[in-house]
């Protein structure tokens, strides 16, 4: 079921002390077809276990060339630290097809403001979106809210500024460092801060504005609170989350009785039973349905429902757009009774 891509490190880019950027490219040739915005699982093998970690795609596909991920050094990460430390330029590393939900709607941005707040790392989708929108989408109203330390740990500093300079009359950029001297009310972004800029750069129809969240939990519950609090509705607000809590404890569900699993492409059927999740019950029967969180925020797991009912016990990626399509997410989904499911395919009918 996983489609398992390998992927050759071309390059690898310093963006600063403890941030460095990954040009990837597949070893058989093929294209890597992503969106913009969206995330690469990679997969590794330590100490004989399988380690699953996902990095946000900092390139944007038809303005550069190869496809690449960011990766910011965490304290004690496992990973991150790993990735660094020992992959060179010629390494191979494995990883499941591009996806995330955290992309741009179909159709024009021209005359829709956009507005794009990140903290940190946060920065690594955003910036792939704002590429995205301001050499492809005709937008003219992109916003760039950036939160940092100070000016040395601002990640694609130069980048930012060069897209600043060319796209001067679309694209402000509102530069919050907090440790840096200047202007106090440029150190940290806030929700009464957040709450005076909305206003002054939302030029058109407000209920066309789009806002694009990520970085650090409580900076995005910031975020999101106050643009609630203006009049927002919750379709025009989407988040990537970075840091991934442990699995959330499964809802009750009353009687349950063993359920039949039908996976439409592959003609696969297993069964599942609570208080397993339908991803879970699959692994454990040695089917490889694809996931990488396994929290209900990432999106790698999500399938339609065609038929048959799901109970999902957290759901912090999919809108209620989503949902009314069936989608589902199999790493926080219960089967309630035999459900048929189906995955969406590439051009190639290769599941995603």
């Amino acid at each position: 079921m996983e489609r398992i891509l390998q992927l050759r490190i071309v390059d690898i880019i310093p963006e600063t002390e403890e941030t460095f950027s990954f040009v990837l490219e597949e070893m058989d040739g093929n294209e890597i077809h992503y969106k913009a915005g969206q995330f690469l699982t990679l997969i590794f093998t330590i100490n004989n276990r399988e380690v699953r970690r996902s990095y946000s795609i900092s390139s944007t596909p038809g303005v550069n060339e190869k496809l690449q991920i960011s990766v910011k050094r965490v304290h004690n990460g496992e990973i991150s630290r790993h990735l660094i430390d020992h992959y060179t330029i010629g390494d191979i590393v494995e990883a499941l097809a591009p996806s995330g939900m955290f992309v741009l709607n179909a159709g024009s941005y021209k005359d829709k403001d956009v507005l794009l707040l990140a903290a940190g790392s946060g920065i690594t989708p955003i910036i792939s979106l704002i590429k995205e929108l301001l050499y492809k989408r005709n937008a003219n109203a992109v916003v760039l809210m950036y939160q940092n330390r100070s000016n040395h740990s601002t990640i694609f500093r130069k980048e930012i500024q060069k897209i600043a300079d060319d796209f001067s009359t679309k694209f402000s950029w509102l530069d919050f460092r907090s440790s840096d001297q200047g202007n106090i009310f440029y150190k940290r972004l806030n929700n009464e801060k957040l709450a005076l800029l909305i206003p002054r750069y939302v030029k058109h129809d407000p209920a066309k504005a789009s806002f694009f969240i990520c970085g650090p939990e409580s900076f995005m519950r910031m975020c999101q609170y106050t643009i609630t609090l203006m009049g927002f509705n919750s379709g025009q607000i989407k988040k990537e989350h970075f840091v991934i809590d442990k699995p959330p404890a499964p809802p009750l569900i009353v009687n349950p009785q063993p359920a039949k699993v039908s996976i439409l492409q592959q003609h696969i059927t297993f069964e599942t039973m609570y208080p397993k999740t339908i991803l879970q019950s699959a692994l454990d029967q040695h089917i490889a349905l694809p996931y990488s969180c396994k929290g209900g925020r990432c999106s790698t797991c999500a399938a339609k429902c065609v038929s048959g009912e799901v109970i999902m016990s957290m759901n912090d990626v999919l809108t209620e757009k989503d949902i009314e399509a069936g989608l589902i997410l199999t790493c926080v989904g219960y089967a309630v009774t035999d459900i048929m499911l189906e995955y969406n395919t590439d051009a190639a009918g290769k599941v995603n």
